[in-house]
This record gives C-alpha cells, sequence and structure tokens, in this order.
C-alpha cells in the first residue's frame, strides 16, 4: 500500500494522527500518478487543504505540466482566493495542452460570478481552439440563452441534440423547448415536450412546460403537469396561480375557486389568487365566500387597489351600499380612483343622496365620457332629476354616437325633443 493510499485510509477512519507524517511521506516517496489521484481524491473528500499541498508540490516538481495549475486554480478559487487562481489560470500559454482546459475554467469562473460577457468571450476564444468541442458549445448556449440570444441558443441546442440528451446533468431538450417558447414558438415547444414527457423530471421544467401548454389551449396537459409541480412541492405557490387560469379557461369555477384558496394558504400575498378566486365565487353564486375572499386579500394588502375595486364591484351585485362607500371612507378622494368614485355614485343613488351622487357623476364624467355603460346610468339618473333637461340631451347626445341602435335612449332622446 502506497503513503497515499494509507492517508487516505486514515481520513475516511477519520484517524488524523499520523496525517502530517503520511502526507510528507508520500509527497517524497509516491509516483506523481500516485499523487495526483490523491489530491483528486483530496478534493473529492473536502480535503482541499492538504489537495493544495500535492499539487503545490506536484507543480514544483512538474512547472510545464499545466494542468495541476488548473487543477490548484479551481481549489483556489472554490477558496474564495480569487486573484492566485485566476493569476494561476492567465499564466497558462496558449500552447500549453491545457489552455482550453484554462479557458473552461475562466468562464465558469466569470460566469458563477454574473459577468456573463466576460465569460462568452472566454468561450469564444475555447470555440476557435476546439471548434467541434461540445462542451464549449453547451457553454455558448448557456450563455446565449440567459443573455437573450434566443436564436443562437437554439442552434446549439438542436446540434447537441444531434450527440446527447443529457449535458453537465441538463436535460437539453427541456433547455429547447424552452428557448422555442422564449422565441414564442409555442407549437414547436409544445411538440418537444410531448415527445419527452418522460424526461421532464425537474420540478421547475414542469412548470414551464404548464406554460407552455396554456399558450396552446393545451389546459389539461398544463393541469397535469402543474398538479405534478404541487404534488412535488406543496409551496410552489406560483403554480396554484397558474393551475387556477387553467381552470379558468375549462370554465371550471369550483376548481378555480380551489385552487385559489389552496396557493392563498401557502402565499396570503399574492393578490392574483384572492382576485381569480373571488371572481370563481361569483360566478357560483357564493357571494359570501367571494366576499370573504377579498376581505382577506385587503386585510394582507391594504393598499391593493383592484381588489379594492373588484369588493366594491361585489357589494353593488349584493346591493349592499352602506357598505360600498364605507369601503372608501378612510380614503382621501384625491386618492381614490375614477372607478370608486363611479361607484360610490351607484351606491349614493341606490340609497337616495342624489346630491352626492350627482357630484360623484360629475367627477368623473371627464374620465368616463366615452364609457357606454357609464354614460347611460349617468343619463338614467339625470333623466330622474329636475331640472336636468339640457345635461341629459348633451350625454344623450355623446351616447348615442357611441350607440346608436340603442332605440331605449333614442326614444328618451326623440322625447325631449318634443
Amino acid at each position: 500500500m502506497s503513503y497515499s493510499e494509507e492517508l487516505l485510509d486514515s481520513i475516511q477512519k477519520q484517524d488524523f494522527s499520523k496525517e502530517k507524517i503520511l502526507l510528507k511521506k508520500a509527497l517524497d516517496e509516491d509516483e506523481p500518478e500516485i499523487l495526483a489521484s490523491l489530491a483528486e481524491n483530496l478534493t473529492g473528500l473536502g480535503f482541499t487543504d492538504i489537495a493544495k499541498e500535492v499539487y503545490r508540490s506536484l507543480i514544483a516538481r512538474f512547472p510545464k505540466e499545466d494542468l495541476f495549475k488548473i487543477y490548484l486554480a479551481e481549489i483556489l478559487l472554490n477558496d474564495g482566493k480569487d486573484d492566485d487562481g485566476l493569476s494561476l489560470l492567465y499564466a497558462i500559454p496558449e500552447d500549453s495542452s491545457a489552455y482550453l482546459d484554462s479557458l473552461l475554467v475562466q468562464a465558469d469562473y466569470y460566469q458563477t460570478n454574473g459577468l456573463l460577457e466576460t465569460a462568452y468571450s472566454k468561450l469564444l476564444k475555447a470555440a476557435k481552439v476546439a471548434p467541434e468541442e461540445d462542451v464549449v458549445k453547451f457553454g455558448l448556449a448557456e450563455l446565449d440563452y440567459l443573455s437573450g440570444r434566443y436564436e443562437q441558443a437554439l442552434d446549439l441546442y438542436q446540434d447537441l441534440l444531434k450527440r446527447h440528451k443529457n449535458f453537465s446533468e441538463i436535460n437539453l431538450n427541456d433547455r429547447l423547448f424552452q428557448t422555442l417558447a422564449k422565441l414564442g414558438r409555442y407549437e414547436e415547444a409544445s411538440e418537444v415536450i410531448e415527445k419527452h414527457a418522460s424526461e421532464l423530471l425537474d420540478i421547475d421544467s414542469k412548470y414551464q412546460a404548464a406554460l407552455v401548454m396554456l399558450a396552446v389551449n393545451k389546459d389539461d396537459q398544463a393541469i397535469k403537469y402543474l398538479d405534478e409541480v404541487i404534488d412535488q412541492s406543496p409551496d410552489y405557490v406560483n403554480a396554484y396561480r397558474l393551475l387556477a387560469s387553467a381552470y379558468e379557461h375549462k370554465n371550471d369555477n369550483d376548481q378555480v375557486l380551489r385552487s385559489a384558496q389552496a396557493g392563498i394558504a401557502y402565499n396570503e400575498l399574492d393578490a392574483s389568487l384572492y382576485a381569480i378566486g373571488a371572481k370563481a365565487a361569483v360566478k357560483l353564486n357564493e357571494f359570501d365566500t367571494a366576499e370573504e375572499l377579498l376581505k382577506k386579500g385587503l386585510k394582507f394588502l391594504p393598499e391593493n387597489v383592484d381588489l379594492r375595486l373588484q369588493l366594491s364591484d361585489l357589494y353593488l351585485k349584493e346591493n349592499k351600499h352602506q357598505e360600498n362607500l364605507e369601503l372608501f371612507s378612510k380614503i382621501p378622494d384625491n386618492e381614490l380612483e375614477p372607478q370608486a368614485h363611479w361607484n360610490m355614485a351607484l351606491s349614493y343613488e341606490a340609497l337616495e343622496q342624489t346630491e352626492k351622487a350627482k357630484s360623484e357623476f360629475l367627477l368623473v364624467y371627464p374620465e368616463f365620457q366615452d364609457n357606454t355603460a357609464f354614460l347611460r346610468q349617468m343619463i338614467l339618473f339625470f333623466n330622474a332629476e329636475p331640472n336636468s333637461t339640457t345635461i341629459v340631451q348633451e350625454l344623450l347626445n355623446r351616447y348615442l354616437k357611441l350607440e346608436p341602435e340603442d332605440t331605449e335612449m333614442q326614444d328618451l332622446a326623440n322625447n325631449l325633443l318634443d
């Protein structure tokens, strides 16, 4: 048994009493091939400090063997000693057999640190050294994808798929369909997904597959992938929103509501879940449930305008006019959105507080003067008010330009002229 083997054996047995002695003997007496294997094993076990000593010894004995410098540089970079690691890598000349490996390690380092264009430049140099090297093509494809150069990424992934199904633990068909989706080629992306469905094991890939399937109106397949996502990770909160949307496409309001409620249990700050859940509840005539959802949403998201307006619309539908007015009572008038004033006008009208209703209608008229639903309601309100003929005529003129086929309003306009 070599001293290197004895050292590894003692480390694996957690006996460190002879570590320094065995290391010195190994460095002094073991063959270079054994020492190289020792350093590799030590790195794999996490004993990088000892591995660095071995590599430094090998570099001292074989200064032209640049591969040892690359292995040492990788350890130094992982240890946060960036300057030392990069110095070793940059010192490797272009005519070295290890130059390609040096460029790949540099590219990986810069990509890891978010310097994508620098990493890309290293890979372009690597492509000139080894234009047919798949590891270089894969690195370029990944950086093209991350940088939004999807056409270039697509060509590279398609080329790699001629020889590989996976690369560096990455499923290339996964990358292919996501790249196609980024390019808006959803039908092609869905075909890749369907052909390689059994390969979609990664939870994020299944979520992305569901997005694609929704885009091509294959709702049942989208639901299948989303159910798998939720089964694997119930707290994958974005899946619930997408699942609710898929069921909404199918007009399955019961499942929309269930999906939204399940998602809210994991994320009480997702406004879209409250909105879509309440909308489904209204369609199911479950007004209490809709109201409960919207109130809960506003409890956690009190500044959310859309939820507040949705609750206001629900109050109008339920003829809960006092509750509707109270909903906006603590908000300064100049902070209220136009739709809120419109809704308040309807509640004041229903409560026979006509002056306040008139004020609200007139306040938001400039905002909704081309909205036929608003104009119609305003016409009916003012037509019931005394001394309002002039304003009703003006409103009718504007309304009938937009809706000339409304016979009821046309008759009203004719009656005013008589």
